[in-house]
């Protein structure tokens, strides 16, 4: 299963960034892969290594919203954003970037506004500190939604709130009852189902004002973070699919190195293929070269003793030359004794190349020759040919030699 670092980053100050963070490992059903930690931002890559990298920036410095838009794609979908925003946005449309997501089952499509200014200085920040992010989220994309209900979360001085089928916002407003009276505000007089997340010690420090919250709603919910919010918004950030703000200029340049990652296992499987294959044919290649290589000498031999004093030819002109010959005799009239006999060796030793010669004699009509043969039935598959030619052959000797055996044969021709 896939893990995920989820880091979220604070401001430092109104108007400033600063490089305090905390982070946490979850794993792909959300589940938490160990503590929350926190501290400087360049002590998070050492938790990153093999894991995607989610990183949650603060809410206050973007805007979530649905417009209605027409049906268009890509450039001419984002060409029609800033114009469908525009009342709702305090600085020039130059000034901003605009993250476009996918239309759901809602009418509207989500898009999320981030100055470039900010988008740049998460960019350095983060490259500072040796991270790679993966996907860049507002931490309002990470707010849970609950049926029917309001959800709140308390963090410390901000209340984010989330409506249903609504993008979550986040309230900075001093005291806590003015944010909590305007994220309530809906402008009805029907009472709602409120759902809170809290942290213990926020729960403790305001709970007087929290418990009473309860006689002004249908139903209140208040849930405990033993370690604040982030596990929380993390575990709903790694099921949800919000709006990355890495689009566009800021997309994220190592996509492709991890598009491959599910391929590795294969790429590993065909390199061990390749270099199998080629060691095999490597083998092949240089064990027939040695097959070639006795054979010649087979034939040099075999050449040697058919014509003792004749100039060496090279192998294949030596059995050339042995073949035309032998065709010569057979294609004439009564030959010699033994030019007879050769010619019916050669076409009986054609048959069986597996066979060597290690002598040769001829006297008196008689033929006696020495051979070392992969078996018995090969040397009898000899004296069977030369029988058929009229030979009279026969099996001297077959004695065991080096994992093959000596045979010793004897032809004579009719009469002798």
């Amino acid at each position: 299963m896939p893990e995920f670092l989820v880091v979220r980053l604070h401001s430092a100050a109104a108007g400033t960034l600063g490089a305090a963070a905390e982070w946490i490992v979850m794993d792909g059903s959300g589940a938490r892969r160990g503590n929350v930690q926190s501290g400087p931002l360049d002590l998070a890559p050492a938790a990153s290594a093999g894991r995607k990298v989610i990183v949650l920036v603060p809410g206050t410095d973007a805007l979530l919203a649905e417009p209605v838009l027409p049906v268009k794609s890509g450039a001419k979908l984002a060409q029609v954003v800033p114009f469908a925003l525009e009342e709702h946005l305090a600085a020039d449309v130059e000034d901003l970037h605009f993250a476009v997501g996918k239309r759901e089952t809602r009418p509207g499509t989500p898009v999320t506004v981030v100055s470039h200014a900010r988008m740049q200085a998460w960019q350095a920040l983060l490259a500072d500190a040796g991270l790679h992010a993966d996907a860049v989220y507002p931490e309002t994309a990470a707010l849970p939604e609950t049926t029917n209900a309001i959800t709140l979360l308390i963090d410390g001085a901000r209340v984010y709130v989330r409506r249903p089928d609504t993008p979550g916002a986040v309230l900075d407003v001093q005291p806590l009852i003015e944010a909590l009276q305007l994220a309530l505000a809906s402008g009805e007089e029907a009472r709602e189902h409120v759902t809170i997340y809290v942290s213990e010690d926020d729960y403790e420090r305001e709970r007087e004002l929290l418990e009473g919250l309860r006689e002004f709603t249908a139903s209140l919910q208040l849930k405990l973070l033993p370690d604040g919010p982030l596990p929380l918004l993390a575990a709903n950030i790694v099921h949800g699919a919000p709006v990355n703000l890495l689009q566009g200029r800021y997309q994220a340049k190592r996509k492709l190195q991890m598009s491959f990652a599910p391929w590795r296992y294969a790429g590993v499987l065909a390199g061990v293929f390749l270099v199998t294959h080629l060691g095999l044919k490597s083998w092949q290649y240089f064990h027939y070269r040695g097959q070639e290589a006795r054979l010649d000498a087979q034939i040099t031999e075999v050449y040697q003793q058919l014509m003792p004093g004749a100039p060496l030819p090279d192998p294949s002109g030596a059995r050339r030359l042995v073949e035309a010959r032998l065709n010569q005799l057979r294609g004439t009239g009564p030959v010699s004794g033994m030019m007879t006999t050769l010619a019916t060796l050669g076409e009986a030793l054609g048959q069986t190349p597996e066979v060597n010669i290690e002598a040769l004699a001829y006297r008196n009509n008689t033929t006696d020759l020495r051979v070392l043969a992969p078996s018995v039935d090969v040397l009898d598959k000899i004296r069977q040919t030369a029988s058929e030619h009229g030979l009279d052959a026969k099996i001297e000797s077959a004695s065991p030699r080096d994992s093959k055996f000596e045979g010793r044969l004897q032809f004579k021709n009719p009469g002798a």
